[in-house]
């Protein structure tokens, strides 16, 4: 910061009134100077024209009342309260920095440098709409209302699992509207060659059935929630062992980024769901994993993911599991590998991404 000339101005006399009530110019009155017009505390820290102290912060007007340009106030300070008297007692009145006009003329000087400089780079258009034929350079700062204000969001979620059967129903979570967005994952023991014979109507493969390890399938389906529409049915081969998660957001676009798929055979406890780039920014990601193990205790979710849905299996061997869990991806990019960890050790498993956009309506 710097420090601001005060004094010496057409409009810095002390006046008093005479004796029959006309107005005098008070010749070597002296001024202290306040930040408040009353109260507050007296402003002591003034230089005069050679940068000394001036004492005690008193300066005193010449012989016809002018306020003399006494130097420089402290520093950032462009206004004081003037007291025509050390004890600060009768009115104050506000005094400026007289070198206001210059520093607002160098500002100006600048700007005008900026804008020469800028000139001929490009046109920053702010508006609802872009325009047309932009130059390079040029920026649109978009003032549109978006075209839905609700939120991309995790809805609600569920979850089933047969011991053996010919196939599975997963009831669909209290709480869905219509135009949510469902995800499944479907994770089955296939050590017979048991596969999904029929999907449920309406539900799009995400991922089309996997055989890993030789003895296990996973699958992932998405579709958009319809009022009065029936909880999912997966009809299977053969009687097996088979779990499934389910999950629906609101306000996601029904057609979602799917990324490629880790699958891992042999025994570990991790199973990653690969990164993807995000198309655009305001995403959010949800991470499906299946696997087939003994009986799981426990999963952990990936860090700085949400659990959505576990569902374990029923039995005590070759026993299918499913997890859902989502994170938001503000920028679009890299999402970065996310594994989930079980326990106990899984000896086939399977990992996706899948970005949700929001929906526009």
């Amino acid at each position: 910061m710097a420090r601001h000339t005060f004094g010496g101005g057409i409009a810095d006399y002390v006046v008093q009134y005479g004796e029959g009530g006309e107005l005098r110019l008070a010749a070597n009155a002296q001024i202290t100077f306040w930040n408040a017009s009353s109260g507050g505390a007296q402003i002591t820290d003034l230089v005069d024209s050679t940068g000394q102290p001036i004492a005690n912060g008193v300066v005193t007007a010449d012989g016809n009342g002018a306020i003399p340009a006494f130097g420089r106030g402290p520093d950032g300070v462009r206004a004081m309260w003037a007291a025509a008297a050390p004890d600060a007692q009768g009115p104050r009145r506000l005094m400026l920095a007289s070198d206001s006009g210059d520093e607002l003329a160098d500002v100006q000087g600048r700007l005008v440098q900026i804008e020469e400089k800028l000139a001929g780079v490009g046109t920053i258009t702010v508006a609802p709409t872009a325009p047309t034929a932009p130059g390079i350079g040029d920026v649109w700062i978009d003032t549109s209302t978006p075209a839905s204000n609700e939120p991309l969001a995790f809805r609600a979620a569920s979850g089933a699992a047969e011991l053996w059967g010919p196939g599975l129903t997963c009831p669909l979570p209290n709480g869905l509207v219509a135009g949510d967005y469902l995800i499944a994952v479907v994770s089955l023991n296939s050590d017979a060659g048991q596969m999904i014979a029929t999907a449920p109507g309406g539900w799009t493969e995400l991922v089309a059935p996997v055989f890993i390890g030789g003895d296990t399938r996973v699958a992932v389906y998405g579709t958009t929630y319809v009022a009065g529409q029936p909880s999912p049915t997966w009809t299977l081969t053969g009687e097996t062992r088979v779990t499934a998660a389910l999950a629906g957001y609101a306000n996601a676009a029904p057609q979602p980024q799917v990324g490629a798929t880790y699958q891992r055979t042999g025994q570990s406890a991790q199973i990653d769901a690969p990164s993807i780039t995000t198309a655009e920014p305001g995403m959010l990601v949800v991470c499906a994993y299946g696997e087939k193990s003994a009986v799981a205790t426990s999963i952990t979710e990936p860090t700085g993911t949400t659990v959505r849905v576990t569902q374990f299996g029923l039995g005590n061997s070759a026993v299918p599991s499913a997890m859902l869990c989502d994170f938001a991806q503000p920028v679009a990019g890299a999402t970065g590998t996310r594994t989930a960890t079980w326990n106990t050790t899984s000896n086939n498993g399977l990992g996706v991404q899948i970005g949700l956009r929001r929906r526009s309506e």
